[in-house]
């Protein structure tokens, strides 16, 4: 462990000698002047934990060598204890003015400079643990102020990212609600016309047999009407909504078939276009029903699905 370190300033030999025996050398590691005339040197060579400065000397004064230590900014730390003989308050005033930590009075006692000395180093260590507390404390608030700061980058970027993902979600999902419309009014407009050419056909098959005619155009005419029957239009165009659907809310059938594994696919695509929140007009529309029909439509729907009388089947519907 090593010793503190004690400057001795004082032009009598045996005060100075009188301060090493009350401390003691085996408590403290001392250096001594007769003078302050070469106290920063000393200091400097040195590295006292406390200085003891006589008030008077002959060519370098106490105060005098005071005012130098405490105008080094490398030194002023240092805490330096006053001893003197002369019993006058502005003294003691102009000392601690000049930064002195303690005063003593000659003669000194020995139990008073130990005292003074010991109280002196240990507060000088204790302000050295909460100088150097105080600098840790900065030192781990400005790593937390960086964590912080690189959290919030990081907070921003991925906030940034899940918003472009949400927008090219919402994106995507508008762009299959928009093909499950147009696919339903393509196929709804393509089932109208097959009904129409199949009437046409119909009138022409109807026409040619009345006429008692044998031509093979009837014949064609039939063959006609049936590879038409076997298109499955229907069929195909409920698997490509589902798909497409499905995409969208991969769980909703699902969930539609524990409540009532018999629904069709009309029902299906009932449930489809509430979820996708198209109004009766619309789905209407889509259908090329009328809106009277499509109500009635509603109604067995909600009554296959056990909805009660007083809900709303379109709340029910997002409710799934």
């Amino acid at each position: 462990m090593n010793l503190p370190k004690i400057l001795i300033v004082d032009d009598r030999k045996f005060d100075r000698i009188l301060y090493t025996e009350y401390l003691g050398d085996t408590n403290y590691i001392f250096k001594e002047l007769d003078d302050g005339e070469h106290i920063l040197k000393t200091i400097q060579d040195f590295e006292p934990n406390l200085i003891l400065l006589d008030w008077q000397m002959p060519r370098v004064s106490g105060l005098e060598a005071l005012k130098m230590v405490k105008k080094n900014q490398v030194f002023k730390e240092i805490p330096i204890i006053i001893i003197t003989g002369l019993e006058d308050e502005n003294v003691l005033e102009e000392a601690f003015d000049y930064g002195s930590v303690d005063f003593l009075n000659k003669p000194v006692s020995s139990i008073e400079l130990n005292a003074r000395v010991l109280n002196a180093i240990r507060l000088k260590e204790a302000i050295q643990t909460v100088v150097q507390q105080k600098e840790e404390l900065q030192t781990l608030s400005q790593i937390i102020k960086n964590q912080k700061d690189e959290l919030a980058k990081s907070l921003e970027i991925k906030t940034e990212k899940m918003l472009q993902d949400r927008d090219l979600f919402q994106h995507d999902i508008e762009e299959k609600n928009r093909k499950l419309i147009t696919m339903e009014l393509d196929t709804t407009k393509f089932i109208n016309d097959i009904k129409s050419i199949r009437s046409r056909l119909t009138e022409c098959y109807n026409t040619l047999k009345s006429e008692g005619s044998t031509s093979p155009v009837l014949r064609k005419l039939l063959s006609i009407d049936r590879e038409i029957d076997s298109l499955g239009i229907k069929d195909n165009n409920w698997s490509d909504f589902r798909e497409t659907f499905e995409s969208i809310d991969p769980v909703f059938y699902e969930k539609l078939a524990q409540i009532n594994p018999r629904l069709t696919p009309l029902d299906l695509k009932n449930c489809a276009f509430i979820k996708l929140n198209l109004d009766n007009y619309e789905v209407s529309k889509i259908l090329n029903i009328e809106l009277k029909s499509l109500q009635m439509t509603r109604y067995r729907l909600k009554k296959k699905l056990q909805v009660q009388g007083n809900v709303n089947l379109r709340e029910f519907i997002h409710s799934i």
